[in-house]
């Protein structure tokens, strides 16, 4: 165990530390340069992605407003008198067990495909 430490500290002696090798500062301006070019992807991205839910908010609330618009729709009610009378009844629902069993394997199906693609994902974008 002596001869050991004895044996490294030899060899750490005899290393020149002045200097790095010049594959150790290469690996590390590799490194580094990954390190930046995944920030700047992630900036990138989720600028993009804010304006792409701007777009989409716009879109969703623009488009029919301009419909209605261009049609001719006006917002304003008109004032009648309300009926406070008001009666709910709930229909029989008859659903045939094999439309559930469908839906269900359809629906874990889905999930099942979701999560196995944000895996991959996950894997491709580990770096």
């Amino acid at each position: 165990m002596k001869e050991d430490k004895d044996r490294l500290r030899g060899l750490f002696q005899e290393m020149k530390l002045d200097r790095p090798s010049v594959g150790f500062e290469s690996r590390l301006m590799q490194s580094i340069y990954a390190i930046t070019e995944k920030q700047t992807k992630k900036e990138a991205i989720s600028a993009k992605s804010i304006l792409a839910i701007i777009g989409g908010i716009l879109g969703i609330l623009g488009i029919p407003a301009a419909i209605l618009w261009w049609l001719g729709f006006s917002m304003k009610p008109d004032i009648q008198s309300i009926k406070t009378d008001f009666s709910f009844s709930m229909p029989a629902i008859n659903i045939d067990s094999s439309i559930i069993s469908i839906a269900s394997v359809c629906l874990l199906l889905l999930v099942t495909d979701m999560l196995i693609r944000r895996r991959i994902w996950e894997k491709k974008h580990k770096d």
